[in-house]
């Protein structure tokens, strides 16, 4: 929750959400909530920026902003890394680590520990995507304890549907990257992760196993 600047106590009511103003925008903050001080009445604004700079910043927010910095720094050392988002409301790090992908959650302090949601915070899971400037797969298998299970969660859309979906933003990501009219290949690292991914339940971004 925001701090209160007036007596510097946490904003502990929620007043909704508040218009974004031109400033707030500039640096990705669609998404503005309103927290009140019950102590001095204060309403105080908590966009929610997207610009991992301005993050740098203000130092303020929740586990995407978190993410989202963590990111920025990953990258900004050399590291191929790329977000992973929770449809049942988190996202985290993954990096590539001796040729695999790496679960690393900078908001609990926690690295190469996937079964943490389910296992620890006993969320149920349906879709968890991971997203670079190179590609989008869905990364749910990872994730879970049981991929039949969690079949019965991910009832958006079909398995078929699903797959079209992510496969279709994936070589849209890399078509971005270039000029050419045809996307470029997956990236180099994409069968090993296939084959771990089928391993723990399902391909990345292909239909059920």
């Amino acid at each position: 929750k925001p701090v209160c600047p007036g007596c510097g106590q946490p904003a502990s009511e929620s007043r909704g959400m508040a218009e974004p103003q031109e400033e707030e925008l500039r640096f990705g903050g669609s998404r503005v909530e309103a927290w009140s001080c019950v102590g001095c009445a204060i309403v105080t604004r908590f966009p929610r920026y997207k610009d991992p700079a301005r993050l740098l910043e203000t130092r303020h927010g929740r586990c995407g902003e978190w993410a989202n910095c963590f990111t920025l720094i990953l990258s900004a050392l050399g590291f191929r890394c790329r977000l992973a988002v929770d449809w049942t409301d988190h996202v985290w790090t993954e990096v590539h680590l001796d040729g695999k992908w790496v679960h690393c959650d900078s908001c609990e302090g926690s690295m190469d520990a996937p079964l943490t949601y389910e296992a620890g915070w006993g969320k149920k899971l349906s879709y968890v995507v991971a997203f670079s400037p190179q590609e989008v797969i869905d990364v749910t298998a990872r994730y879970i304890v049981d991929w039949s299970l969690t079949l019965t969660r991910r009832t958006q859309v079909s398995e078929e549907c699903m797959a079209e979906l992510v496969s279709a933003a994936d070589g849209r990501a890399r078509q971005l990257l270039g000029s050419a009219d045809a996307a470029p290949p997956p990236p180099p690292w994409r069968s090993a992760e296939e084959a771990e991914l089928g391993a723990r339940g399902r391909p990345g971004g292909g239909a059920p196993g």
